[in-house]
């Protein structure tokens, strides 16, 4: 019997230290990863330093992006979910964050060169990849803005390169300007990605309450805090924000356009019906084709399922308080064929857009 008991007693110590052991495994496997990046640029005849460190920092951050991509990978594979290359490298640049950056320059010869050392973490026990995954959609969508905007730098940065003289003094002046603003933007388009609305609105405020601010960077800036407040189901506010962002002067730098896209699945979470389908109609979406920002003097597109609806359904002068009410009403019989068309739009907005479809408000103004 002492014996027995002394074997029982031995057995439950090992099942205790394999469980402990297990706890430990598996908190190893969500801790937070950390990744360091470097990148370099050599600065060629009268390159700005700015232009330099900047570039540098860019190129950082594209290494970084890379190899949080192999942690994410991995830990995919834990949670039994196979991602394509695509899908790793939305998700790593969403949830990676810098949390050091060093900048040195170095002069060897004649050559000025700068290099940029970033240290960032990617936490995967904050990652919640079957959630990301039903956003996968929107994810992309924010991406390609992204990708977008870099794009546009590496391309600045090509001209500058090339350039002479005082056409390179201007696009310097230029490509200074784009990289302080598109640090701000990514990180803002970074946290609608993590669905950190409250910091977007934080992220961004700087620029909306400059005094100074004007053109795209305000514009751009007030279709993000958009965003945000639509994320967080603040419709008054985020339609606020999408008008701001359509009232000031800009142009195609920023895709502020699709603040049109935003007002017309908010009008139509309102129930009104001509303002949805006029928003959506303007922002140029089209059934089995890509969302493009239509030209300034090109006629605003109608909708297929438009020859369906009365002209009235698209003019009419009606209050915005009387047609809410008579669209309520009909809505309770039948859907009406404003609504069915305006219907049909949201859907290709919600495609265009990556929202599954527009979130209800708590109440109709």
């Amino acid at each position: 019997m002492q014996i027995s008991g002394k074997k029982g007693f031995a057995a439950c110590v090992l099942a205790a230290a394999f469980v402990v052991l297990t706890a430990l495994s598996a908190a190893c496997e969500a801790a937070v990863q950390t990744i360091e990046a470097t990148g370099v640029y050599v600065m060629g005849d009268n390159d700005s330093p700015k232009i330099a460190r900047d570039a540098a920092r860019q190129e950082a951050m594209r290494v970084a992006v890379e190899k949080a991509g192999v942690y994410v990978e991995s830990y995919s594979k834990t949670q039994n979910m196979q991602l394509t290359e695509d899908e790793v490298r939305t998700i790593s640049g969403a949830v990676l964050k810098v949390t050091k950056e060093e900048a040195i320059p170095e002069l060897k010869g004649s050559t000025l060169k700068y290099t940029v050392n970033l240290t960032a973490e990617v936490d995967t026990d904050q990652i919640n990849l079957q959630e990301m995954m039903k956003n996968k959609a929107e994810l992309e969508k924010l991406q390609q803005e992204r990708d977008a905007l870099k794009k546009q730098n590496e391309e600045l940065l090509e001209k500058y390169e090339k350039a002479q003289g005082s056409e390179k003094k201007k696009i310097g002046t230029q490509l200074e300007t784009n990289y302080d603003q598109a640090k701000i933007f990514d990180e803002a388009m970074q946290e609608i990605q993590r669905g950190a609305y409250t910091k977007v609105i934080q992220t961004v405020g700087p620029i909306v309450d400059d005094r100074d601010a004007a053109g795209n960077p305000l514009a751009y800036a007030h279709y993000l805090r958009g965003r945000a407040y639509y994320g967080l189901n603040r419709m008054s506010e985020a339609l606020d924000d999408f008008n701001a962002a359509e009232r000031t002067p800009h142009d195609d730098t920023y895709p502020v356009w699709r603040s049109k896209q935003y007002r017309g699945l908010i009008y139509y979470d309102w129930q009104r019906y001509d303002e949805a389908v006029e928003e959506l109609a303007a922002s140029s979406i089209t059934t089995g084709s890509a969302t493009t920002k239509p030209s300034k003097n090109s006629k605003r597109p109608m909708p297929r399922a438009a020859g369906k609806m009365k002209p009235s359904a698209m003019t009419s002068s009606k209050p915005a308080a009387r047609r809410t009410k008579r669209n309520s009403q009909n809505s309770r019989s039948h859907p009406s064929p404003r609504r069915t068309n305006a219907a049909a739009m949201v859907e290709m907005a919600a495609a265009s857009t990556g929202q599954k479809s527009s979130p209800t408000s708590s109440s109709t103004p």
